[in-house]
């Protein structure tokens, strides 16, 4: 094969492809959303008949933690679901905010309103797990102290809504 026909077959292949980035970010934001639904639903189930209020609701993130890694896709913007249960004058609010921080994907910042009580207020932080499911830490823990969210450390960050 000659030097012209290896380049134009070059030319062919990477014409025909996508573009690394751009198929990379659609992917996880895709993830990101399909999680945060399978996240509302399981909620949900928990919550089937207990008497607390299950509010599911979507909403538009201008996430700019997307804006350099797909400049030409315009993702920056996208609907993603959120989750609010609401006990009387408590509440817990689990808000997506971005993709991308600090290495994590999928951030999300749950907060757990209980105003009388000695705490008030506790924020904890989700983000994806490798794998699949999510992990969380507390406001006061760094990026080694998330676990796993299993149905019994969800019901123990939330404690304060009963």
């Amino acid at each position: 094969m000659s030097a012209r026909e290896r380049f134009f077959r070059k030319v062919q292949q990477h014409n025909g492809s996508t573009p690394p980035g751009k198929k990379s970010v659609e992917a996880e934001i895709h993830a990101f959303r399909q999680q945060m639904d399978e996240l509302a639903q399981q909620i949900y189930q928990w919550f089937e008949g207990a008497g607390i209020e299950v509010i599911i609701a979507k909403k538009y993130l201008h996430d700019l933690s997307t804006v350099g890694l797909s400049l030409n896709s315009g993702v920056c913007r996208y609907e993603i679901t959120t989750i609010r249960l609401q006990n009387g004058n408590r509440s817990v609010s689990i808000i997506p905010e971005q993709l991308c921080r600090a290495g994590d994907r999928g951030c999300v910042t749950m907060n757990v309103e209980a105003p009388d009580t000695v705490s008030g207020r506790q924020t904890f932080y989700l983000c994806m797990a490798p794998e699949s499911g999510w992990l969380i830490r507390n406001e006061h823990q760094g990026a080694q102290g998330k676990v796993l969210l299993s149905e019994d450390v969800f019901f123990r960050a939330i404690e304060n809504l009963a």
